[in-house]
């Protein structure tokens, strides 16, 4: 079983891939042979190995490299696939050029074209949907509401969220908290809504976690600035750490599934808050978090930070959720899980809505 993963976003680096990457590393365990595609801006075809080399990645250059990511094409990526001839490719991201083009010329290839299916993010719609063979969500509300047809033939899959479970253990005996409130995101992006968050500097301790300047509408919002942290971007260790000096994570995104960083929170025992509009799901409402509207966030965040009790048990939950949903043995489970439907499963047909 040959099984190809086109990371469908334009970049010449794998450091926001690491998820996608164990899984393909657990395909490969599981007895697959495998590859990883994705355009740069480069001007030749390059090859890289991750994951101690178990990984291989092909970086082919872009033909339209001044586009915007979604709108690139690579002719010597597609050949790069045809000359690995998968049997099945899952497309990481939805509603990309790409990714019509790779299935329009592996259909004209010689013998049956290759199962297609994708991974999806914060994008829920694509043109090749209507013709892909399974989807992976991020959690279960999410295929429910926008891939029903997949779930119900048995085609609809979650892929868990990398998280190193044990460097983001809580500790038996925690230091004293630094923060109030934490979020995490870069500051440039719109989407990120941090305005909705620094409010809170009127009673409580803020940390934005990102990279980028504040957009002037979070500098307006800002109730007290002595209450306001900007840590710049983190390494990934650092992240962990500080996210184990806070109380509650308040992630206020108006367009992002479920990001990891919500799910890194939980694993550090963070109870989460999220606006229902953007997170359907991904946790129990009430026993993880809570997912709320704009009008009664700061309920929210003022019962989770005034009564510890409630907090303490939330983030007891959260961290036991991520346990049993997220992280490397999850990805080993959803890489086992899927082998096996590969090779039960006759290549489908299109799961017509």
């Amino acid at each position: 079983m040959r099984v190809a993963l086109l990371m469908s976003h334009a970049d010449r680096s794998m450091a926001g891939a690491l998820r996608d990457m164990h899984f393909m590393r657990f395909l490969a365990r599981g007895g697959a042979e495998i590859a990883v595609f994705r355009m740069h801006p480069g001007t030749a075809t390059e090859q890289e190995r991750f994951l101690d080399g178990e990984v291989p990645v092909t970086f082919a250059p872009s033909d339209n490299p001044k586009d915007i990511p979604h709108r690139q094409l690579s002719a010597a990526l597609i050949e790069e696939v045809r000359a690995f001839a998968p049997d099945a490719v899952l497309l990481k991201g939805l509603s990309y050029r790409v990714n019509l083009a790779l299935h329009e010329a592996l259909a004209k290839g010689p013998g049956a074209a290759p199962r297609i299916g994708f991974v999806v993010g914060g994008a829920v719609t694509d043109p090749l949907l209507d013709r892909a063979d399974f989807i992976f969500g991020e959690y279960q509300e999410q295929l429910a509401r926008h891939f029903p047809r997949f779930a119900e033939a048995g085609r609809a899959f979650i892929m868990p969220k990398y998280v190193d479970l044990d460097a983001s253990r809580p500790a038996k005996k925690p230091e004293p908290p630094l923060y109030d409130i934490v979020n995490v995101g870069g500051l440039y992006d719109k989407r990120k809504n941090q305005e909705d968050v620094v409010p809170f500097t009127d009673s409580w301790r803020v940390a934005l976690v990102g990279g980028g300047t504040p957009r002037p509408e979070v500098k307006a919002a800002v109730a007290d600035t002595r209450n306001l942290t900007l840590t710049g971007r983190l390494p990934q260790p650092e992240v962990i750490s500080l996210l184990g000096r806070c109380r509650i994570m308040v992630h206020t995104s108006t367009m992002d599934g479920l990001p990891r960083a919500v799910v890194e929170g939980m694993a550090c025992g963070l109870p989460v808050i999220v606006y229902r509009d953007t997170v359907h799901g991904g946790f129990a409402e009430g026993q993880h978090g809570f997912m709320v509207g704009r009008a009664t966030l700061r309920h929210a965040v003022e019962l989770l930070l005034r009564e510890a009790p409630l907090r303490r048990a939330m983030g007891r939950r959260a961290r036991r959720h991520v346990e049993l949903n997220h992280g490397l043995p999850a990805l080993e489970r959803a890489a086992g899980a899927f082998l096996g439907f590969l090779a039960a499963s006759a290549p489908a047909q299109p799961a017509l809505g």
